[in-house]
């Protein structure tokens, strides 16, 4: 196990990096097409149809891509405070039970987005760029299954403290 906790280190980080990149690139083309998108509407009176299209499909990775950082910061809201006052025991069978309706509700994501990305493969296409639209929906399962890696990690870090709240420097650290 200790050969392989170096690999799995380097694996996480790779899929953080990718991950963030992801989600920062679509951040600035959205607010960069949205601009656009204004400055042809009121300085030209000309609409930029496919800005608007762009930046939605932006806007989805963003949101469903950024979840899992979210996650792995500790910035998802929780009320917690009863949780917290169980013996450890409790809060470890607690913390268990969350992360298994968590994944669950996941694993329905994952098997949703399966019909949509086949209607996306097959048929579906985005109205403006004409697109095809399992390009867009893949952020259904990737953005999932995202979550939920970062979902196990954190319940492996907050193992022997569950429900507290992580201090200031671990809420930023990229590990």
């Amino acid at each position: 196990m200790d050969k392989a906790r170096p690999i799995l280190g380097k694996t996480v980080h790779v899929l953080r990096t990718a991950v963030e990149w992801i989600v920062v690139a679509c951040f600035i083309y959205m607010t960069l097409a949205v601009l656009a998108q204004v400055f042809g509407r009121y300085v030209f009176n000309y609409s930029i149809s496919w800005t608007e299209e762009t930046a939605k499909f932006a806007q989805t990775w963003v949101v469903l891509m950024g979840a899992g950082i979210t996650m792995r910061r500790g910035l998802h809201v929780a009320v917690d405070v009863l949780a917290a006052m169980l013996p450890l025991g409790l809060r470890r069978a607690l913390l268990l039970v969350v992360v298994f309706g968590c994944l669950w509700f996941l694993g329905i994501v994952i098997y949703g987005s399966i019909p949509l990305l086949e209607l996306g493969w097959m048929f579906e296409t985005s109205p403006v760029l004409q697109v095809p639209m399992w390009i867009i929906y893949l952020c259904l399962p990737f953005g999932a299954v995202y979550f939920g890696i970062e979902i196990v990690l954190s319940v492996i870090k907050r193992w022997d403290d569950p429900f507290t709240q992580p201090a200031p420097s671990d809420a930023s650290s990229a590990s």
